[in-house]
């Protein structure tokens, strides 16, 4: 009788513990709802209790649009207006096309940097004469280059080379044991410096880029000259070869100053080259022998003994 009667009252007492879950459930979703109020309420209140931030001043300047090399002219394609706040502008930036258009950059500028003035120089900075430019008690001699194509874009203003001559010695004049009517390649001067590569006598880097095609149009079609810094002896030697000869100029590397004595190259000289006379015999040419072991073959000097 007893389970029967609490089988009969299971359905309430469910419902009542339901119930009761329910209220409780409820009342931690109205705690949690109620405290994510008051926290919204606390941050409105700070926000009315803070003093309120000006929107920031902006001001204009000019940035480099793209990498801009030292010694090159400015051009509207190489700058760009920019908005950006008043307190991240450099001092000396510059904020107008007039103050930068036909300017020359004295340091490289990289893209997106801000333009100063006191990296701007006016045109006439680099104009210089070529007289300005070359050393006391030397002569600036201007001479077409046989190699001119082959070194194009390598040699620059102010590198040294080395001056070489395809020239034939008259028999009449050459030494008894050098006489040939073959042509011979005579170091003639080292370690001279280069004043000007075609018109231009300043560094690459100086040239505008209307001058730099040019000068690359009369290198590539071979009518490319050089002019060297000689002393006035040099001078006159390199001019009387000039006549009767082809000059051939090698670049020297910029840390390289040294002279050394070169004999004139023709046939003799590279042989002797290929083949030092260490390795000669009497007649030019050391005998050998050859040695067959199985299917190797080796070849085996002979002495003088052994002849």
């Amino acid at each position: 009788m007893q389970i029967k009667k609490i089988q009969e009252k299971l359905p309430v007492i469910i419902a009542v513990a339901c119930g009761i879950l329910a209220i409780v459930l409820l009342s931690i979703y109205l705690k949690r709802r109620e405290g994510e109020i008051w926290e919204k309420i606390r941050q409105v209140q700070r926000r009315q209790t803070q003093p309120t931030q000006p929107a920031p001043q902006l001001g204009v300047v000019l940035v480099a649009k793209n990498d801009i090399p030292p010694q090159i002219p400015i051009t509207p394609d190489d700058v760009l207006i920019k908005e950006i706040p008043v307190e991240y502008i450099q001092p000396g930036a510059v904020t107008s096309f007039d103050e930068v258009i036909g300017q020359i950059t004295s340091i490289p500028i990289t893209a997106g940097e801000q333009i100063l003035k006191t990296e701007l120089l006016p045109p006439g900075k680099i104009s210089k004469s070529l007289s300005e430019i070359t050393p006391a008690g030397k002569r600036a001699v201007t001479v077409p280059v046989d190699n001119m194509a082959s070194i194009a874009n390598l040699i620059r203003p102010g590198d040294y080379v080395d001056v070489l001559t395809l020239i034939t010695i008259p028999e009449a004049t050459a030494q008894p044991s050098k006489k040939s009517s073959a042509p011979r390649l005579i170091s003639l001067f080292q370690a001279v410096e280069v004043l000007a590569v075609g018109g231009e006598f300043v560094a690459p880097s100086e040239i505008s880029r209307t001058a730099k095609k040019e000068q690359a149009k009369a290198i590539s079609a071979g009518s490319g000259t050089v002019t060297l810094a000689l002393s006035p002896q040099e001078a006159a030697l390199l001019s009387f070869v000039q006549e009767h000869g082809k000059i051939k100029l090698t670049l020297r590397s910029s840390e390289d100053t040294q002279k050394e004595a070169i004999e004139p190259a023709d046939w003799d000289t590279l042989f002797q080259y290929l083949y030092p006379p260490t390795e000669l015999g009497p007649e030019g040419r050391q005998p050998v022998v050859e040695v067959y072991h199985g299917l190797r073959k080796e070849i085996m000097p002979l002495s003088e003994k052994e002849k």
